[in-house]
């Protein structure tokens, strides 16, 4: 029930998993598609009516400059007058028409335009939400030389600008997995490169539909224990390139994960910090670990039973089980409906409006938050069980190749960041940095907590918070960078 029929090749079925949020719910589809047919059919006719019109008005218009003309002639024998006399009653009479026939053209056509310009905006909103989403990417250029690694399930991208630089550590922002393409974390790289961290690089987190179930004819698995390989290649390699470690920046759900590796390799990192992240999930009550408790650790199970797939044979994750990723972005839909209603009751205005410009910037994030990757369900159920419900990192119980690490195993030589929301509904500030306090050995000059007024995506796209926030940030971090020697 999670595919759609996509074409038939050489008498064989095939079924690709839709990129749009939307395909989650068919009847609404096509009901949006029904509904787009009497906007269409309106707009049309109201074109038509405004054409009529406009041809009506220049009829008339035409009518009473032939009767002015008229005038002009008989005028001055009808009222033995003078011919000058004459014209000048003439123009009178003239202007007074054509301002009135324009005060009329401009009223009628004024309505028949906003109505048509309405039905329109009304159409565009539906089409945005029934027509195939453009391909997700980053919007920095970069080609196949800059991609450093490329992983089984993810991709590490070099955005470094191409100055001298002051550090010789990288800044490397490992993105989210959550039912997104990564670039939510772009403009936060982005950011930090253009303040001074000009080693840039940033971790791509493949869909599950490209990821390989069979590496080298090795089973590989995309849990807790796979991902953390991974990142500790990442780091390897980018210390490595330059012979310092890098600094680590996650975005959100990585935060838990890149700590991990961290703990395990403490050599691999100059700085940690992340933003918005499931740090310590018990550090004050939330949406998400709160259902999470209630529901128990085996409801990912039923949950991933229900909305899971298996990966189908014409993408090199063939065979592999994922966790839909349109019941990811379904929860967050729901976590955020509120503000989510008001974007699109505000996109509808301003399409309905003509105001473009804004409603092109509310069309680009929604193209990209109902653009679903898919997860394999070894890291959901990790995520879930791991970090929601037993908030094992903190407790010391997270076990990662068979070792058993906790917060308390963090490395008192590596400073560390951390940033929250106050009105972050995902991890709430207290989620983000309360283990912060926790780690008490390291000194205070190696500390910088923040909480910020925004909410969850506020963290990562407003300009405001990148400004007043992330500058501390980067500023922390080039106080605890090592100086380049070249």
């Amino acid at each position: 029930m999670n595919a759609r029929l996509e074409n038939i090749q050489e008498g064989r079925t095939i079924y690709i998993m839709p990129s749009s949020f939307m395909t989650f719910f068919p009847h609404v589809l096509n009901s949006l598609e029904a509904l787009k047919m009497p906007l269409q059919a309106s707009a049309d006719l109201t074109d038509t009516t405004i054409r009529c019109q406009s041809l009506g008005f220049d009829l008339m218009r035409n009518a009473q400059h032939f009767n002015c003309r008229l005038m002009k002639h008989f005028l001055p024998l009808a009222l033995n007058t003078k011919q000058e006399t004459g014209d000048q009653l003439c123009g009178i009479c003239q202007e007074g028409s054509d301002n009135l026939l324009s005060i009329a053209e401009k009223n009628v056509m004024g309505h028949l335009t906003r109505f048509k310009q309405e039905r329109l905006g009304e159409l565009a909103f539906l089409k945005f939400f029934t027509e195939r989403l453009p391909d997700q990417d980053w919007t920095v250029e970069y080609d196949d030389a800059n991609v450093i690694l490329d992983l089984p399930g993810l991709k590490l991208i070099d955005i470094s600008l191409d100055v001298e630089h002051k550090i010789q550590n990288y800044g490397v922002v490992f993105a989210p997995r959550a039912g997104h393409h990564s670039n939510i974390a772009e403009r936060v790289a982005l950011f930090m490169r253009d303040q001074g961290l000009t080693r840039m690089a940033i971790v791509e987190q493949k869909c599950a539909e490209d990821i390989p179930l069979y590496v080298n004819d090795k089973r590989h698995y995309e849990d807790f224990n796979g991902q953390v390989e991974q990142y500790k290649k990442v780091l390897e390699t980018l210390k490595e390139r330059t012979g310092s470690p890098p600094h680590l920046i996650a975005i959100c759900q990585p935060g838990p994960l890149l700590m991990s590796t961290l703990l395990l390799y403490p050599h691999l990192g100059k700085t940690f910090g992340s933003a918005g992240a499931p740090m310590h999930t018990e550090g004050e009550k939330g949406a998400l670990t709160d259902f999470a408790r209630l529901a128990g650790e085996d409801y990912i199970d039923k949950l991933i039973a229900f909305s899971g797939h298996t990966i189908s044979d014409e993408h090199e994750g063939a065979g592999r089980e994922v966790f839909d990723g349109r019941v990811h972005v379904l929860g967050f839909y729901l976590l955020g409906m509120d503000q989510h209603f008001k974007n699109l009751k505000k996109l509808l205005e301003d399409l309905k409006q003509g105001n473009l410009e804004d409603a092109e910037r509310q069309k680009d994030f929604y193209r990209w938050y109902n653009y679903v990757n898919h997860a394999p369900t070894g890291f959901i159920r990790d995520t879930f069980q791991k970090i929601f419900v037993k908030n094992e990192l903190i407790k010391g119980t997270l076990s990662i190749h068979g070792k058993e690490i906790g917060i308390k195993d963090y490395p008192g030589s590596v400073p560390i960041w951390a940033l929250g929301g106050s009105k972050d509904a995902i991890a709430p500030p207290l989620q983000a940095t309360g283990h912060m306090e926790m780690i008490h050995w390291v000194p205070p000059d190696d500390k910088l907590t923040l909480i910020c007024d925004g909410g969850h995506m506020g963290l990562f796209r407003s300009t405001r918070i990148l400004k007043e926030y992330y500058n501390r940030i980067v500023e922390f971090i080039l106080s605890h960078s090592d100086k380049s020697t070249t």
